[in-house]
């Protein structure tokens, strides 16, 4: 597993609260000795020799030449250890991980919004296996940092990433709520897909003002409901079978929240209905794990289950304003 320092945070450490976030690193790290972490555990990799990893195309593609005919049949092996995939598509050697989400998709969207990444700062907040972190690996970022507290998205992500062995990349077990440790440290951040599982949404952006530079960008996302008024849903119990959901919002609302916020220069960057063309049930995620089919009305796929309007996936791009 990845236990690696926090070395290659120390040319920020003046932006840092490195005292909380070594005791944060140290617990999480823990985490790797419960007896229920054991499944997702991958101590040895198979060998794969004159390995090349391409980040420019739809499927994160890594090339090589198996050390020999068993590592083809091992890699698989522990590739299906950690179903399910939720995030990708990945083509790591002759092996296709089909992931539940086509991530692809989201990215494509964002292509034409992004900033200059080259040398930049980025981080991505709830990265899940780190799909867009290799993604922007592509722009040459100085550091991409994700993070995600789930240990089977740590466990892909290692099993990606020690064919990769890209420096830039790094992955840690923080939280959104771990945001207050970094100020003024990042150049962009992408979080998307979070913020309606929390309580406090304008919190949240707020945290991640703070840990932007002045004149910083960030890429929020959230799952949304059509409205041209500002408001949100409050779903009294599941929407789309999900109990971890609190806000969700009309874009008018979303995008106030940034407002509120003191973000500036907001732009709307995509306003999507969600689609089984891009999250469904794959091999890599198969039953019994459900997918959107499994969310909406059988009768109406305008509704949830639950009779809620069916998601849209908004996502904008806003900045922090310069100086402060």
């Amino acid at each position: 597993m990845n236990m690696s320092n926090l070395d290659y945070l120390l040319p920020y450490k003046k932006n840092i609260d490195w005292p909380e976030l070594e005791k944060l690193k140290a617990e999480r790290e823990s985490w790797w000795q419960r007896e229920s972490s054991k499944k997702w555990k991958i101590d040895e990799y198979p060998s794969y020799e004159e390995v090349k990893t391409h980040y420019d195309s739809d499927w994160v593609r890594i090339e090589g030449s198996p050390e020999s005919p068993q590592s083809k049949i091992d890699l698989e092996e522990k590739a299906k250890q950690l179903i399910p995939w939720k995030k990708g598509p990945f083509h790591l050697f002759d092996l296709k991980i089909d992931a539940e989400w086509r991530s692809d998709m989201k990215w494509e969207r964002m292509i034409p919004f992004l900033p200059d990444l080259k040398n930049k700062t980025i981080l991505d907040v709830g990265c899940n296996n780190g799909y867009f972190l290799f993604r922007m690996a592509n722009y040459e970022p100085r550091l991409a940092l994700g993070i995600d507290p789930v240990l089977p998205m740590q466990a892909q992500f290692d099993l990606i990433q020690n064919y990769a062995k890209n420096d830039a990349i790094k992955f840690e077990l923080f939280g959104v709520e771990h945001l207050p440790l970094f100020k003024k440290m990042f150049d962009v951040i992408f979080h998307m897909g979070i913020v309606y599982h929390h309580r406090h949404p304008i919190q949240q952006f707020l945290d991640i003002r703070e840990s932007l530079v002045p004149g910083g960008v960030a890429f929020l996302e959230t799952i949304g409901i059509p409205g041209e008024e500002s408001y949100a849903l409050f779903p009294e119990d599941r929407y789309a079978r999900m109990g971890n959901v609190w806000f969700i919002p009309t874009m008018s609302c979303f995008i106030n929240w940034a407002k509120k916020a003191r973000f500036i220069n907001v732009e709307i960057v995509s306003d999507t209905l969600l689609t089984s063309e891009e999250q469904r049930k794959t091999p890599w995620c198969p039953p019994p794990f459900q997918s959107l089919n499994d969310s909406l009305d059988p009768e109406d796929s305008t509704k949830t289950i639950e009779g809620h309007p069916a998601p849209r996936r908004f996502l904008i791009k806003v900045q922090k304003k310069k100086g402060n």
